[in-house]
């Protein structure tokens, strides 16, 4: 999925912008989120689930869906460079899961306008394919 700015060869490829996250971002590490795939309009990230994602049911944490399908989001949108915050989100919660391995989530760019940007993303078990829940995020742009 990678790809190559060459157009502007001082911005960051979006190799490195996997990197400076998976090793920069606190929260990312702590919750063992990593940033596996980006292109220009999808990302991909991981987590490994381990007893601290789980909640008091010993399914994984509906937090963490949610949290993992902002991040996949969030970097999608900021691939283009600039700084965005997130201005609203929709998440729907499909079904639960006690599986212990790993989830992912995909996210891609629905939309992309001169100040806003629309993403939709999927959190899915990757052993089984599961969907689990799903979401749109709008992003505004706070510029360079």
């Amino acid at each position: 999925m990678e790809e190559m700015d060459m157009e502007n060869p001082g911005k960051e490829t979006y190799v490195e912008q996997m990197e400076r996250v998976n090793k920069t971002n606190p929260f990312m590490l702590h919750n063992r989120i990593r940033a596996v795939a980006l292109s220009e309009d999808r990302a991909e990230v991981r987590a490994e689930i381990t007893e601290d994602s789980l909640n008091a049911m010993q399914t994984v944490h509906g937090g963490l869906m949610f949290v993992m399908a902002e991040i996949a989001a969030g970097l999608v949108t900021r691939n283009d460079g600039r700084k965005y915050v997130t201005l609203d989100s929709s998440f729907r919660f499909l079904r639960g899961s006690s599986a212990k391995k790993q989830f992912r989530v995909l996210a891609q760019i629905t939309k992309r306008g001169k100040t806003v940007c629309f993403t939709k993303a999927e959190v899915v078990e990757t052993d089984t394919g599961k969907l689990l829940a799903e979401g749109e995020f709008t992003f505004y742009c706070m510029g360079e």
